[in-house]
């Protein structure tokens, strides 16, 4: 990003104008892509999450994870939150770890936003993350969204170079 100033001085002599612009890139960054979630009910409150993600780092370009547990409304979002952090450890070749804090639902602005909290730790370093989404009507993939902003700071320095 490069800042120009433009000085704007009314009749007092104060006033100062930033404007921005970003320089055109060359090259995208490469990163992690959410696709799709699914979600599968089984007997005795078995709960699977499936999550597809697309990136170069992944074998053949796409990358499915999928965790298991116990059938209930916050536990799904926990598990789409694993799925999510299980593929950017996958995608940093283990360079990158993540703790679940917790997934949650809440009102913010008059609209829904999932919370994503978690421990993200990239070798002896250990630091807390955030990320938010907002839920536009499917929940788990709000939460998918939402850990990959958590991630996002710690990720981007290893998966790849600025352009």
């Amino acid at each position: 990003m490069i800042l120009s100033e433009l000085i704007d001085r009314d009749a007092y002599g104060v006033g100062v104008a930033l404007t921005a612009r970003a320089e055109p890139s060359t090259e995208e960054r490469p990163r992690v892509q959410f696709v799709d979630c699914q979600l599968e009910r089984g007997p005795a409150a078995f709960t699977r999450v499936t999550v597809r993600f697309s990136g170069p780092f992944f074998a053949d370009g796409s990358y499915i994870c999928r965790q298991e547990g116990t059938a209930c409304e916050g536990g799904d979002l926990r598990l789409a939150a694993l799925a999510t952090f299980d593929a950017l450890v996958t995608a940093s070749d283990g360079a990158m770890r993540f703790e679940l804090i917790g997934v949650k639902p809440v009102r913010a602005f008059d609209t829904m936003v999932m919370m994503v909290a978690a421990m993200a730790r990239d070798g002896a370093e250990s630091r807390r993350v955030v990320g938010a989404s907002i839920v536009e009507g499917d929940a788990m993939a709000a939460a998918v969204r939402a850990a990959l902003h958590a991630a996002n700071r710690v990720a981007a320095p290893l998966l790849g170079p600025l352009s």
